[in-house]
């Protein structure tokens, strides 16, 4: 079965590269910039996908601003500079963050601070002038290193929570790293994580991760009077067999994708608070890439399904309940992330023509504009 779906995955990414292709042009672009027509537009209801703008050559890592993209020209596996990309009708050329090898940028809800991070080091950069703080996230009875394959998540202004090889660690903007968590099975990984404000207490942060067996948990994070980070209590099962989810930025909502049976997955929102009491959104073969908006007035997500067709990559209008397809593109591999204003959102993907030598690597991103 893992052959067949192989073949199929083959045969519809050529399928979509050569529809996009087909697709043209719906305005005018320079250089390696396109805007093209989406595939389908909703004009029913409050959300409407208004753009697509294709950038050639880049990887967008995330969104510094509603206008800027912080980017790399080079495969991500290069030590290639990472620089501020202004696009839509921004003017400027690129600048140079001082930033080399970046797998992950995430910048800080203030916008004063990113965190940067390869396989094995993590950093803060300070936005303003460049300067540097590095972290180190070994253990002295554990001799945990950073994960570097999982993004992670700010809580609050200036701290983050990311992931090392045996668990959940909170670092500090000035240096400080406490290890908050560890797992029981050393075996084991954490694939994803999440994280968002108790709206009740501003020294508490709810952690949400996915771990390598399918289990979803959540975690209470609190700061004492010094500021210290802690988890409180043990970790809660929230849901088994899920392959991705995300939780609004509020923490009222949670969308998941579970695998129901052979071959299929089901995507769900819930209330955080009820988590037994749930909506199907969606089904396929595959179902990844969830990503609430910062406004958790849209949701985008995945889905791969040759049989019932409208494979894809969907974002839905949360207030309103309708679905747009914005990409031909299954997008399972690739990175999403929301503007601040929640009005773009940005994909981007390595080799997505299939192109597989290493010193040729193609770089595509793509932004979708909604109003």
């Amino acid at each position: 079965m893992k052959q067949r779906e192989w073949t199929y995955m083959l045969v519809f990414t050529a399928m979509a590269v050569l529809l996009t292709v087909m697709a043209g042009c719906g305005g005018s672009g320079t250089g390696n910039v396109t805007v093209k027509d989406p595939p389908n537009r909703e004009t029913g209801g409050k959300m409407e996908l208004v753009q697509i703008e294709r950038k050639d050559d880049l990887y967008g890592l995330a969104w510094l601003s509603d206008t800027e993209i912080i980017s790399t020209r080079k495969p991500l596996w290069m030590e290639g500079m990472i620089y501020v990309h202004s696009q839509g009708g921004a003017k400027g050329p690129d600048r140079e963050l001082g930033i080399h090898s970046a797998l992950t940028v995430n910048p800080s809800p203030d916008r004063t601070h990113l965190f940067v991070s390869n396989r094995m080091n993590a950093s803060f950069v300070q936005i303003a002038d460049g300067k540097r703080v590095s972290l180190d996230v070994s253990d002295e009875t554990y001799s945990g290193h950073l994960n570097g394959d999982v993004r992670g998540a700010w809580i609050g202004e200036n701290a983050y929570l990311l992931v090392t090889t045996y668990g959940l660690s909170v670092a500090g903007i000035h240096g400080d790293t406490t290890l908050v968590w560890t797992m029981k099975e050393y075996s084991e990984s954490i694939l994803k994580v999440e994280a968002v404000p108790d709206l009740e207490d501003p020294n508490r942060f709810k952690a949400y991760f996915l771990d390598q067996r399918g289990v979803l948990y959540k975690m209470n994070v609190v700061f004492d009077h010094l500021n210290h980070p802690s988890a409180k209590g043990e970790p809660q099962q929230v849901r088994t067999k899920v392959v991705d989810f995300s939780v609004s930025a509020d923490g009222s909502k949670l969308a998941v994708a579970v695998e129901t049976s052979e071959n299929k997955n089901t995507v769900y929102l819930m209330e955080t608070g009820t988590p037994d009491k749930a909506t199907v959104l969606a089904e396929g073969r595959l179902a990844k890439q969830i990503s609430w908006s910062p406004d958790g007035s849209k949701l985008a997500y995945s889905l791969f399904n040759l049989e019932r067709g409208g494979s894809g990559l969907y974002v839905m209008d949360t207030k309103e309940g309708r679905t747009a397809l914005v990409s031909l593109y299954p997008n399972l591999q690739s990175m999403l992330t929301w503007s601040p204003d929640g009005n773009r959102l940005m994909m981007s993907q390595e080799n997505p023509e299939m192109n597989l030598t290493t010193e040729r690597t193609k770089l595509m991103t793509e932004i979708y504009r909604f109003k």
